[in-house]
């Protein structure tokens, strides 16, 4: 090779190390938010559209990259002075999933009442989002979470679901968590549910699992069986040996590295209104052994269908 020849080659390696790579397209958007307040006889009512965007990152299941995630979030409500809470609110949530090159692809989508929503992190996983409806009158607010990947609802419940996840397994995760009678908007939730005190729902990542309906005695009135329970019910899960107490965020270390669902076993999903009111389900081969609950007396678990 000649000298020149050298050279030049040289100086090309040179500067392609040197120069940075180029940059893909940026991936835009943009969003107005809307609001008008009217006054009639003297009460205010304010018609809100807020528009808004998120950006999550997770590692699905199984999976050693992550995913990135655009959200648009478009909140919706409308407030009167004269009335407790919103007259109406919902939740529209669109998404993409963004690749490295730059593209922008479309993925699912919902919308359901509510009065606010955010991405959700569970157990460090943040492939979900919830959607809140806050409670009036003494019922509780009401959380119900999505799930990024399927699009699909995983489970409704107050104050916060349990987790189990499985160590070294690639992301396998379950959730779980109860939906109490006295929660926001029971009277269209337990419509067709008879004296029901709550409903219990398992699931992954993606889809519910279970679902069971919770029943108190028979031969006792209602009203007076939810005075005595009506609480935040406390849930987490536990060995199966009794060993230590329900954890909110529990690691199944019995399952160590094991990616069949079916090592999901030896756990016990505990949930607790009151002391004198708990409710202990085992959970066996990836599933809430309803069969062979620990319930207060005269208690029952009945299985509903999961969706």
């Amino acid at each position: 090779m000649s000298a020149r020849l050298l050279l030049t080659a040289s100086l090309a390696g040179l500067l392609s190390s040197a120069l940075p790579a180029l940059a893909q397209s940026p991936v835009s958007d943009s969003a107005a938010s809307e609001i008008k307040i009217t006054v009639k006889d003297g009460v205010f009512e304010t018609d809100s559209t807020n528009r808004r965007f998120t950006v999550v990152q997770y590692w699905p299941e199984g999976s050693s990259e992550p995913v990135h995630v655009l959200i648009k979030e478009e909140m919706a409500a409308v407030l009167r002075d004269d009335s407790e809470g919103p007259v109406s609110a919902s939740v529209t949530v669109s998404t993409w999933r963004v690749g490295t090159d730059g593209s922008r692809k479309p993925g699912p989508g919902f919308k359901l009442t509510g009065d606010s929503g955010s991405a959700a992190g569970l157990d460090g996983n943040d492939a979900f989002y919830r959607v809140v409806e806050y409670g009036c009158c003494g019922a509780l607010d009401r959380s119900t979470f999505f799930s990024l990947e399927s699009g699909k609802p995983l489970l409704s419940v107050t104050g916060e679901p349990a987790t189990l996840e499985v160590p070294n397994a690639g992301g396998i995760m379950r959730v779980a968590g109860i939906l109490p009678f006295w929660a926001a908007d029971r009277d269209e939730t337990f419509a067709k549910f008879k004296d029901a005190l709550a409903i219990v729902t398992y699931a992954d990542r993606t889809h519910t699992l279970q679902r069971a309906l919770l029943k108190g005695p028979v031969d006792k009135s209602f009203d007076d069986l939810i005075n005595e329970v009506m609480s935040e019910p406390v849930v987490g899960f536990r060995k199966a040996d009794g060993s230590d107490a329900p954890d909110a965020q529990f690691t199944l270390w019995s399952a160590d590295g094991k990616k069949d669902p079916a090592a999901i076993t030896d756990a016990v999903f505990s949930i607790e209104f009151t002391p004198d009111y708990k409710v202990e389900i085992p959970v066996a081969a990836d599933k809430l052994d309803i069969a062979h609950a620990t319930l207060p007396k005269g208690f029952t678990l009945e299985a509903l269908p999961a969706n």
